[in-house]
């Protein structure tokens, strides 16, 4: 059974997720808005393994990953209006997913702008990509919950002129989803439209 990780003080926002309970907290399509498709990631999470993974305490082989666990998925949005990628990462402890966050936060893509949004889960922040020689224009939220970091991108994002506010829904049903696994419980949350 996933769910909590070896080193957790149980249940709560300190809780750190394994890949099963990952997998679980990622919308499935059930969980999306009436029309969307599988897009060409399917939904998935692996851990990291133990022997790659850095200590609480920063030890660890060189090279390690700060994140045990990952998972993704990808839907495309009705009548081709662009699509949204996922992107989970789980963190040994609060303290290294607010660093993880903060890192993110200050690191956004090259030319990003931010985009003004309304805070999801514990922190978040959000910027608007402009189009790149190789890309379409997107939109990408990324939202810290406990010890999870979600990255969201709305691919496409000027194929729907409401692109930012159907990220910003999709990003508080994956903050609620985030919420319920932290807590133990089965993830049912699901967005609105």
């Amino acid at each position: 059974m996933g769910g909590a990780r070896e080193g957790s003080l149980g249940t709560g926002p300190d809780t750190v997720l394994d890949a099963e309970a990952l997998r679980k907290a990622l919308p499935d399509l059930q969980s999306m808005p009436v029309g969307w498709k599988s897009g060409v990631t399917p939904l998935h999470a692996r851990e990291v393994p133990r022997e790659k993974r850095c200590a609480k305490d920063g030890g660890g082989p060189d090279g390690c990953w700060w994140h045990w666990s990952i998972g993704s998925v990808q839907y495309r949005a009705p009548g081709g209006s662009g699509g949204v990628d996922w992107y989970l990462t789980a963190y040994p402890s609060l303290k290294v997913a607010g660093t993880a966050f903060k890192n993110r936060k200050s690191g956004g893509a090259k030319g990003a702008a931010e985009v003004a949004m309304p805070r999801v889960g514990d922190e978040s922040v959000a910027y608007a990509e402009p189009r790149a020689p190789y890309a379409e224009p997107r939109i990408a939220m990324t939202v810290r919950v406990g010890t999870v970091i979600a990255v969201m991108t709305y691919l496409d994002s000027e194929q729907n002129p409401d692109s930012a506010q159907v990220l910003l829904s999709l990003a508080q049903t994956q903050a609620k989803r985030l919420q319920q696994a932290e807590l133990g419980r089965t993830p049912t949350a699901k967005a609105a439209g």
